[in-house]
């Protein structure tokens, strides 16, 4: 019996002299208010009336996650240091019961540090309307990182009144934030967006989104109204969007708000897209990618990945929103794009790349919508798998065929859309050169940055493009344009190939030992 006892204390003694660190535990959210911080020194949580209590790795829980609960988490990280936590299963809503606690916000980072938050199981974070939070809404100034590793994370979050689903609270912006994994649906409310920042005032302060960065997960933000999908709030710019990997879908809300960009008035700057599956849609009169509602889009660069981008009436598919402008746009690499501007309104379509559309008069004097101006983006850099699209404003964009297809051909190449070669460039040499072919209706431009270039057809690759459709080619090099139509090809057959040479200004075109020089007409 006394050896019983005394190895029952001897247990409990090892276990009281353990460094409480390393008894990690599960925390349950409806138990009581959960506060985490994070010290250089260390990490404590605090529940309820509780003392705070050492834990370097908390895992909060809910005893029964079919029903919410409007108790709450606070993590403040100080500076120099890094808190961590992991949700699992949490049901938070503020909003549902005790009219109190709508002033609450279901999940809030403070401090100057860093925040990790890994994801498990399903998670629900919803701000009570008069918190005018985030539902997961970002207080500290370092990044806020949502991971999961595990890959059966999933997180919703819903703002309160002005609040950003991920990102600031009203009358806040919202910057360094990064997500690498996880199912992640955010919502936000009253001009607040999806991820970045909440609801403005006219007169300020404008509540931007910043330093967002998406490198893993299936992700959909959808903006309120006036706000974007991922960047700004209403009235606040977005900008230093970065998308690596992942499934992103990104809806700007009603009345300006960019998919990915600016809000109301406000523009989207330095958007980058190297990787990853991007569906962004303006809100009417806003861009897909670029500006809101009178915002400019610029410094915009797809590299790589699948992106579909659509803008809302009057809004440009890439660049600026309703009267807003579209400039230094670049698609490049294997990207794979698609490019819509959106339908006429009280103002004109936007562009699928460019400006979006305005209004001017006509010669007596009365207003007309004016469709937004084409701003010819950089594609120099596109590889031979990439490829942009272009469709008419009001396209059915799964079943429509594109208006204007531009792919780069780094060896002889194919007409867009065809299967195989259909002409080749070469040089005085009969070596392939780069060219870039763009076809926009029955029109396919050849463009060459040489002087001198080589355009070569036999008589079934002439027979081939008349049947696709192509009734003129313009063909340009650095010193000269000409332009001919397939279909006159067809009483010289038996003299092909065909051969339109450039040599600085000086331009010849033969079949054979046949002049065809009467069949060039005026680019």
């Amino acid at each position: 019996m006394k050896r019983r006892l005394f190895a029952l204390a001897l247990a409990l003694l090892l276990a009281v002299s353990l460094p409480v660190s390393a008894l990690a535990r599960d925390w349950y959210i409806d138990e009581g208010d959960i506060t985490i911080r994070a010290t250089e020194n260390g990490q404590t949580v605090k529940q309820g009336d509780k003392d705070a209590v050492e834990d370097a790795a908390p895992v909060i829980k809910q005893k029964n996650s079919s029903t919410s609960t409007d108790r709450v988490i606070k993590v403040i990280a100080e500076e120099d240091a890094t808190a961590n936590v992991t949700l699992d299963g949490v049901n938070i809503n503020t909003d549902a019961t005790d009219a109190n606690r709508r002033y609450e916000t279901a999940f809030r980072t403070e401090g100057e540090g860093d925040v990790n938050i890994e994801l498990d199981g399903s998670n629900t974070l919803r701000s009570g309307y008069y918190s005018k939070a985030a539902g997961l809404n970002k207080g500290n100034s370092g990044t806020l990182t949502i991971n999961d590793e595990d890959n059966n994370g999933k997180l919703e979050a819903t703002g309160g009144y002005g609040g950003a689903g991920i990102g600031g609270g009203r009358h806040s912006s919202a910057s360094d934030i990064t997500i690498t994994g996880g199912t992640i649906t955010a919502r936000g409310s009253y001009s607040g967006a999806g991820i970045g920042g909440g609801a403005s005032d006219i007169n300020g302060p404008y509540c931007n989104g910043s330093n967002i960065t998406i490198s893993g997960g299936d992700v959909t933000a959808i903006g309120s109204v006036y706000a974007s999908g991922i960047g700004g709030g209403s009235i606040g710019s977005g900008s230093n969007i970065t998308i690596s990997d992942g499934k992103v879908t990104a809806k700007g809300g009603d009345q300006g708000g960019a998919g990915i960009g600016g809000g109301f008035w406000a523009s989207g700057s330095d958007i980058t897209i190297s990787g990853g599956e991007v569906e962004a849609t303006g809100g009417d009169l806003a861009a897909g990618i670029g500006g809101g509602n009178g915002g400019n889009g610029t410094d915009i660069e797809i590299s790589g990945g699948k992106v579909t981008a659509k803008g809302g009436m009057s809004g440009a598919g890439i660049g600026g929103g309703c009267r807003g402008t579209g400039s230094d746009i670049t698609i490049s690499g294997d990207a794979q794009v698609k490019a819509q501007g959106g339908t006429e309104y009280n103002e004109g379509a936007g562009a699928g790349i460019g400006n979006g559309g305005t209004r001017g008069k006509n010669e007596a004097g009365k207003k007309v919508p004016v469709d937004g101006a084409e701003v010819e983006p950089d594609t120099s850099g596109l590889t031979e798998n990439g490829r942009l699209e272009y469709y008419a404003p009001g396209a059915d964009m799964e079943e429509d065929a594109p208006e204007k297809v531009i792919e780069n051909k780094p060896e002889t190449g194919a007409q867009p859309g065809a299967s195989a070669p259909v002409y080749s460039v070469t040089d005085k040499d009969g070596n392939a050169v780069s060219y870039t072919a763009a076809r926009e209706g029955g029109v396919l431009t050849i463009r060459v940055d040489a002087a001198y270039a080589r355009l070569t057809l036999t008589a079934d690759e002439a027979q081939a493009l008349t049947a696709q459709g192509v009734e003129k080619v313009v063909f340009i090099t650095t010193g000269a344009t000409s332009a001919f139509r397939p279909a006159d090809l067809t009483a010289y057959a038996s003299e092909a190939p065909f051969v339109l040479t450039h040599d600085g200004e000086t331009v010849t075109f033969t079949a054979g030992e046949t002049d065809l020089a009467s069949l060039l007409l005026q680019a």
